[in-house]
């Protein structure tokens, strides 16, 4: 078969950890579970998965070795060679799983402070830098891109055997899934630092172009800059509404406290902009180098 026609990446899904961030202070991170939602994510995400697949696609896994994206693969299997309600073309026997030591989270120090004190250190490396910071006694971003080049570059050349199969999931963690597509498609650092995490069992799709062997990728990743940029569209569209209706628009200070709005709830996305403290930079960025074309091969 040679290289895979796609290659899927998913995040693990919703985790104990991504409801109440306190249990890190006494669970190892490698051993948080899913929740029951979480559970019910991972099998819907197998359904999804047997949507886009072929017949005659023949599947390889690779997967963190973290707990919950063991789970989640766990799950996604259970659907998609499910029989119900229709015979699965993909039988369980012939699907190769790896783990795969070097697609796990990136390390955040054995057991992590109370949450004042994970606070204090996530205000500090959106200062400091998303990508360069290195949390205490763990990683940085840039350690974990690091060690997922080496991953990239030995499945590249497992491309070259002549039986790899047509579909290749990873099933990993939402940072090493953006350190993953930035090492593959060349991006900048500033372009990283701009990604919003991806949603639990979202799939990122790179499909093979079959005229010149390039992966195209086919979501749209969401930005900070495009969340600021409709926020202030919102914004700009209420003073004007306001206005028009004979009120004051609201203050300029009311519109920038919209703009850094409290951090969200463990696990949440909340509408608005929310601060910029859990992966993400308070103080402006300079606006973002565009990513190079999609369909650029890996450097070896």
């Amino acid at each position: 078969m040679g290289k895979p026609r796609m290659i899927i990446l998913v995040r693990h899904a919703q985790s104990e950890g991504n409801k109440n961030r306190d249990i890190h202070q006494f669970i190892p991170d490698h051993r948080v579970k899913l929740t029951a939602d979480g559970h019910a994510q991972a099998e819907e995400a197998g359904r999804r998965l047997r949507s886009l697949l072929k017949p005659d696609d023949t599947l390889q896994f690779y997967t963190s070795p973290y707990r919950r994206t063991r789970e989640t693969t766990e799950g996604m299997l259970r659907s998609l060679t499910s029989d119900d309600p229709t015979p699965s073309p993909w039988p369980r026997h012939t699907i190769k799983v790896y783990e795969e030591p070097r697609l796990r989270e990136q390390d955040f120090g054995n057991f992590q402070p109370c949450s004042a004190e994970m606070e204090r250190m996530w205000q500090e490396r959106a200062d400091y830098g998303h990508f360069f910071y290195r949390i205490p006694n763990g990683e940085s971003a840039a350690d974990a891109y690091d060690r997922v080049s080496g991953f990239n570059e030995s499945m590249w050349r497992q491309f070259g055997e002549a039986e790899f199969p047509s579909v290749c999931v990873l099933v990993t963690h939402g940072l090493m899934t953006r350190v993953f597509l930035m090492k593959w498609y060349h991006w900048s650092v500033e372009y990283f630092e701009d990604l919003r995490n991806v949603n639990h069992c979202e799939f990122i799709v790179m499909k093979q172009n079959p005229d010149n062997g390039k992966y195209i990728l086919q979501n749209e990743l969401r930005t900070w800059s495009d969340l600021k940029k409709r926020a202030a569209a919102q914004a700009a569209a209420k003073n004007a509404a306001a206005i028009k209706d004979g009120n004051s628009p609201p203050k300029q200070q009311q519109t920038s406290a919209a703009l850094t709005s409290s951090k969200p709830a463990a696990g949440a996305e909340t509408p608005g902009v929310p601060a910029r403290r859990w992966g993400s930079s308070v103080v402006p960025l300079p606006p973002p180098s565009p990513p190079p074309p999609s369909g650029s091969k890996p450097k070896i």
